[in-house]
Order: structure tokens, then sequence, then C-alpha cells
């Protein structure tokens, strides 16, 4: 069925007016083609039935494994199958048709008798969320994906380290297509992580200067709302580290808006937040997170709570078991236990006595160097996680880690307060045997 002249200018109009307004570009400037499926070479009469509604996006999941084709009707080519349970998001509707933006990138057309319109599929288990941080640190890392693809039964989201934003509200990235693919295929939340990195560290002036600006905090809503829509995600974590306390109130306005763009159209707003038990609002590093008021607008709140020790500390914990509770008990008394998300370390540091520097480790290499240099693992019965020395260069080393077992205590915590779950950092540096115990204490 192809739309005539009028048509064409509505369906201008609306996708102007919509989140996916204007000339979208891909995060290397490829521009992205408009929707499928509008063809005007032949008119037709304008009727209720092939006139396009604008959906903005609403949340929706497969009924069934759905042919998506390039049009809305059955002699459009198909373009793939996607399995039951699929969540999307629905884009526009044309009789018994609706478009939905695909998890790879671009567009395409279901049935409407293949998809449910109650929201993105539900976590299964208990409800609890597992959410794991995905990144890709070099060309061919596979290390996330892999984890990704053998634990997404366990999983209920995931959070790509993908995206930054500068002073200006610009943001850039990378899509991880394949993590998305897998991830929608096996009903897992995808939330875009957008953060304040610029070369190896958190900005402290590049997110200062977008959040003290309302052009620079307006472009940023714009261009975040643009990468969701475009991309298929649930919604966005927001990870910004190393904001000025001066800048709470700024942080949390941004956060407003960010909310205010997004919920309405059924995304996910959530955030990370640094790791505190009480408010210390003049405080480096934590002060300008507002947990009673971020708590309100989010509909996530990730704590991370690790590098309780980190490199240039004395040699201690990542993450403490008493630390950590008391990070968890005031959290709760902020925000709504249900939004509240424990941050789980996958990994360890390994200090040289000497210097005070502290490197990362990944379980398997705090394992492999513990064997290396014959030093006996051992565990700290306060911390209530694993520890040991060795002698390198003439040089002592201490290194403290997190294991399954270290893992075991913390989730007992998730039941104890009652929270919404856990996120892990991140994936593939964990304990192959962490996922039984998470499936165990949270998802059976």
């Amino acid at each position: 069925m192809q739309p005539n002249a009028t048509v064409t200018a509505l369906v201008v109009l609306l996708y102007m007016a919509s989140s996916l307004s204007g000339m979208r570009t891909g995060n290397q400037g490829t521009q992205v083609p408009s929707p499928p499926g509008i063809n005007t070479t032949q008119p037709t009469p304008q009727t209720e039935k092939n006139v396009i509604a604008d959906l903005a996006g609403r949340s929706a999941a497969l009924a069934k494994n759905a042919n998506v084709r390039t049009g809305p009707g059955e002699n459009y080519p198909v373009l793939k199958v996607l399995p039951q349970n699929t969540p999307v998001r629905l884009i526009a509707q044309k009789g018994s048709w609706f478009q939905i933006s695909l998890p790879s990138g671009g567009y395409g057309w279901v049935a409407s008798s293949l998809v449910n319109m109650g929201s993105s599929v539900p976590a299964s288990g208990s409800g609890r969320a597992v959410v794991g941080y995905y990144t890709v640190n070099y060309s061919g890392d596979k290390s996330s994906y892999n984890v990704l693809k053998a634990q997404s039964s366990v999983l209920t989201a995931i959070a790509p380290f993908s995206y930054s934003v500068d002073r200006s509200g610009k943001v850039t990235g990378s899509h991880f297509a394949d993590a998305m693919e897998i991830a929608t295929s096996k009903g897992l939340k995808n939330l875009a992580l957008v953060h304040n990195m610029a070369g190896s560290s958190f900005s402290k002036s590049e997110v200062s200067a977008l959040l003290n600006s309302q052009s620079a905090r307006a472009a940023a809503v714009k261009n975040i709302a643009r990468i969701v829509a475009q991309r298929g995600y649930d919604g966005v974590n927001i990870d910004f580290e190393n904001v000025p306390p001066a800048d709470r109130t700024v942080l949390t306005k941004f956060m407003k808006e960010l909310a205010a763009e997004l919920r309405p159209k059924g995304y996910l707003v959530t955030m990370s937040v640094p790791a505190k038990h009480t408010d210390s609002p003049k405080s480096a590093w934590i002060g300008a997170f507002d947990y009673h008021a971020l708590g309100q607008i989010c509909d996530q709140i990730m704590l991370m709570t690790y590098d309780e020790h980190t490199s240039g500390t004395s040699p201690g914990p990542v993450a403490s078991l008493p630390w950590v509770e008391k990070v968890i008990k005031y959290a709760t008394s902020q925000i709504p236990k249900h939004k509240v998300i424990m941050g789980v370390a996958a990994y360890g540091y390994d200090w040289n006595t000497k210097t005070n520097k502290a490197k990362g480790v990944s379980y398997s290499q705090a394992i492999s160097t513990a064997a290396k240099h014959g030093a006996k693992v051992q565990w700290d019965n306060v911390a209530q996680v694993p520890y040991y020395t060795y002698k390198s260069g003439g040089v002592t080393h201490k290194v403290y880690f997190e294991s399954t077992e270290s893992l075991k205590m913390k989730l007992k915590l998730v039941d104890r307060y009652d929270i919404g779950g856990i996120a892990l950092w991140r994936l593939g540096q964990e304990d192959d045997n962490s996922w039984k115990a998470i499936e165990t204490a949270l998802r059976n």
C-alpha cells in the first residue's frame, strides 16, 4: 500500500516531531536512512488504514517469532526473524502493522498480532535485577561478549560502556551490535551507558562545564534520546564520576531534564553513583550525588560499592562486607529500596607496598599470580574477602580480590535489605563460579 503526497507530508511532520527527527547520523557520521517501507511512487486513497500513527518509542515485546519486513504488509521482503519475547520499541503504526527499531540499527515492520503491547519482557525468576557492565577494552576483546553469551539466562540487563559526553553536550562512542543482538534475543534490557571519560580518566572540567550550561545540558539530553531511540536501547545508565561537589544542584537538574525527555517514551533512566554511607555534600567525588533527590528521579540507582581501597591508598579490600553493608543501609534510608542496585566487583588489586601503587587484576589473574609465586590465599574474617602476599624483585606485594565466596556473603545483603538486585563490574573479570552463586541467590 503506497501513500499519496499528502500522507508523505504527514509522515515527514510526524518524524520531525518525534525523538527521531532531523538528520540522524551514526557514531562516525554515517547517515542513517529514514525508516523504510514508505514508497511514494504510486498514490493510493488516504484512508484510516494507511495513515501512520506516531508511537514515540513505546515499549513492547514479541508475542511470537516474528518476520520483520521492510514495509507494512506481507508483500514486503523479510529483513530478519526475531524470536519470541524479544523486547522492541514501537515507532509507528500503519493499519495492522507496527514499525519497530531493530537491535542492530535501522527499522522494520511486524504484524501487530505478533506484538505484546504490555511492556518489554520482565525479568524472570525472583524479579531481582542482575545487570552486567559490558566493555570492549581493545580491538577483538571478547571477554564481556563471551560471558554475556554464556550467562544470558542469569542476567536481566546489560549496560555497554559505550558513549561519552563532552562539555558541549556532544555524545560520541560505539554501538556494540553483537551484544545488543544477543541480549535482545534473550529478553534482556539494554542500557546505553553514558560517561564523562576523556582519555583514561573521568574529566572533572568537561562534566562541570556540561552541567553548568543550560544549552549544553539540552544538547546532551537531545543527543542521548536520539541514540536510545535510533539504536533500540531500553534506556540509559548515566555514569558521571569526579563531579565537583559544587555541581550537586545542576547534576540533579540534568537528571530531571533527561528523565522528562525519556520516561514519557517508556525508556528506563538509571544512574551509577559513588558509594557513601553519609551525605557529605562538600566532599570530593561523592558530594555532588544527592541520593534522596536522584532516587526520586531515577528508575534504578547502581551503587558503586567497590574501590573501598584502590591505587594510592594502603592495601585493603576492594569491597569489605561491613563497608558494603554500611553503604546499602544508608542508601535504603534515602532511596526506595527496590531502586537500589548493589554494585559487585569482579576484580582485585595488586599493591606494590614500596610505592603504594596498585594495578587491577581479574580473578583469574589473581589466582595465577598466587600460583606462580607459591603464595597461599588467605581469608580476611572481618572483610570477608580473600587476600595474599608475595615477593617479586625483592618487593613485597599484597593482593586483595573478590571471589565466589566473598560474593556469596554480599548476595545475602540483597535479601536482608530487600533491594532491587546487583550490577557486576565488569563482565569477563569474575570467577566463573560466581554465576551459579548469583543464580542460586537471586534468580531461583
